[in-house]
């Protein structure tokens, strides 16, 4: 409207100056200025006071914008609103999934009646038991499950980098409202962040994303049947179906001048099986969540199959570490964990190549420190904390087996328990006080950052279409009533 009326106003002054003509001279044009000026004054008495004028240094026309009121920040969707940490589902059928990834054939495989091949995890303290099994066609809305022969071959490609992929999985279907209905979505750009992949500089972005394209297909090609004894309140039950996670891959490719296809951007539609109506469902059953932190993921990605050991240490600590409680672990039972029964029990055999154990050991515990884990001895072995490297005493292995090591989790994970109720409720609101709204556009980017239709967004929101159209090109605010849940399912965090 005001620029129309000033455009306007130009118009009628432009009508008495006819271009070309060299009589017209400086005084008339000093007073078509003053007549544009005063005109603007007028229209600036007409405006109300939410808007001002702006000088424009390069024009004699000035400019609006919105007034004094500061409207709040908000950031960007991530998996990571602190910058540190976030809710995952670590439920026991899931740390199954993740020990899987970890400890590949150090798990107790067998092959049963119907050749298929398996690995039989017990419940402790009932007669419950999750049986896992692999797949080479996680994409088939029935996949396969694998016999010994075929299994081996998908088991031996199982990288620890995946078990980084599967706790993003686990913390983006603890941001699902009904996760046995809904479904998440995860692009490139937030996966090259997540995983710390952004910061290499020796691969180019079409190597990058051929890495994740791999690691995003294993955590779905681990099966299970679950078979859940009755406990208190809760009946016995079976879930069937034997997905974990139901990924689509969609992948974009671009041509370069040699004519080669070159990956460049993929996006991730995952949806969770039917675990989830028994293992994360806060009204019945068992609602299993923890707290996972940025630098466990990154650190977990970036180590590889470098420290596997390593790798399979962090991975039980997220599953198994309890804050508050006292988490004693013996030398034995951690070795275990990152190089498996069998080959702790050869090395005993042979001093070279405890040496060397012992050298790993070392080394995997300072990559669990890295990555954020307190880690205190209960036991005396001034060796193991020594910061020189001296020679290790006589008997130097069976005190490794014997010391008594405890864990804490990190303290990013402390800082996010010890926040009270208010702070704790989604995205920081409290529910009696007014909070601005989002504008519609970073409403729109939120959406299209989790790569959501409008439909979608609509029905996750339980509005109509119209209702997400009103919102994004701010014909409509968003009420009050409303704003925790869109905040919370956009994951839209208030700048403090």
């Amino acid at each position: 409207m005001l620029h129309s009326k000033i455009f306007q106003r130009f118009q009628q002054i432009l009508e008495k100056i006819v271009p070309g003509n060299s009589n017209h001279s400086q005084t008339n044009i000093a007073e078509d200025e003053r007549l544009v000026k005063n005109h603007i004054s007028q229209l600036k008495k007409q405006i109300p006071f939410q808007v001002q004028f702006k000088k424009d240094a390069q024009t004699s026309v000035s400019s609006y914008q919105q007034a004094p009121l500061k409207p709040q920040q908000f950031k960007k969707a991530s998996l990571f609103p602190d910058g540190k940490t976030n809710i995952a589902a670590l439920s026991l059928i899931l740390h199954g999934v993740a020990d899987v990834l970890s400890q590949k054939m150090n798990l107790s495989w067998k092959t049963g009646i119907s050749r298929t091949f398996s690995y039989e995890k017990e419940v402790e303290g009932t007669k419950g038991k999750i049986f896992y099994y692999v797949t080479d066609n996680p994409e088939n809305s029935q996949p396969e499950t694998l016999a010994e022969e075929t299994a081996l071959v998908v088991i031996d490609q199982f990288d620890p980098r995946a078990c980084a992929i599967h706790l993003i999985y686990c913390a983006l279907v603890a941001n699902l409202e009904k996760p046995w209905e809904g479904n998440f979505v995860i692009d490139d750009k937030q996966l090259l962040e997540y995983t710390g992949l952004v910061k290499r500089r020796d691969l180019c972005k079409h190597e990058k994303l051929n890495i994740l394209y791999h690691l995003l297909r294993q955590p779905a090609q681990i099966l299970a049947c679950i078979a859940w004894p009755k406990q208190g309140k809760v009946g016995d039950f079976t879930v069937a179906d034997l997905k974990i996670w139901d990924v689509s891959i969609i992948r974009d490719f671009k041509t370069d001048q040699a004519g080669n296809s070159k990956l460049v951007g993929l996006k991730v539609i995952g949806q969770p099986g039917a675990w989830t109506k028994y293992f994360f469902n806060k009204s019945n059953y068992y609602s299993n969540t923890g707290i996972i932190t940025k630098k466990t993921v990154q650190k977990l990605f970036s180590i590889g199959k470098q420290n596997a050991g390593a790798a399979r240490m962090l991975v039980w600590l997220t599953f198994q570490i309890q804050p508050g409680y006292q988490n004693c672990v013996t030398g034995q039972t951690l070795m275990e964990i990152a190089y498996g029964a069998d080959k702790l029990s050869t090395v005993e055999q042979d001093n070279q190549l405890r040496r060397q154990m012992a050298d790993d050991f070392e080394t995997d515990l300072k990559v669990v420190k890295e990555a954020g884990w307190q880690v205190d001895l209960e036991s005396e072995a001034a060796w193991l904390i020594s910061s020189d490297r001296t020679k290790r005493p006589i008997g130097y292995w069976n005190e490794l087996l014997n010391t008594k090591w405890h864990f804490h989790v990190p303290a990013e994970v402390l800082e996010r328990l010890t926040l009270d109720s208010s702070q704790r409720s989604p995205n920081n609101i409290q529910h009696n006080s007014y909070v601005q709204p989002p504008t519609g556009n970073v409403i729109r980017e939120a959406r299209k950052t989790k790569g959501w239709s409008r439909a979608f967004f609509a029905s996750t929101m339980g509005k109509s279409i119209s209702w997400v159209d009103a919102i994004e090109t701010d014909h409509r605010k968003v009420s009050q009533k409303d704003m925790p849940k869109l905040l919370n399912i956009l994951e839209l965090h208030l700048i403090s």
